[in-house]
């Protein structure tokens, strides 16, 4: 019965952090596809990529809580946070930011 027990808890542990990554991944996938379809809409509303932003704080605060590292210069985002931002809006998305 330990035998058992102790290759339970030895699965749980390869598999517990591939599920924790899987879900990571679902929120930063969330927050680009938020940013995405707001910014599709802000466009026909002639809106800007703040009003995008502003639409996807709740997407933000979830990909923030999950990663609780902070860098200095971030205003407090997550470098998380911060990439999908920048992939998105920056240089390497759809669509560009205006600076």
């Amino acid at each position: 019965m330990s035998a058992r027990a102790a290759a339970l808890a030895l699965l749980s542990l390869v598999f517990i952090p591939e599920a924790r990554a899987a879900a990571f991944d679902d929120l930063k996938a969330d927050l680009a596809v938020c940013l995405r379809f707001e910014l599709d809409g802000a466009r026909a509303r002639r809106a800007g990529v703040g009003d995008a932003v502003r639409r996807c704080a709740v997407e933000i605060e979830r990909l923030d809580r999950a990663d609780p590292r902070r860098l200095p210069g971030d205003r407090g985002l997550s470098p998380s946070s911060r990439g999908v931002l920048q992939s998105v809006l920056g240089s390497g998305g759809r669509h560009k930011s205006a600076r």
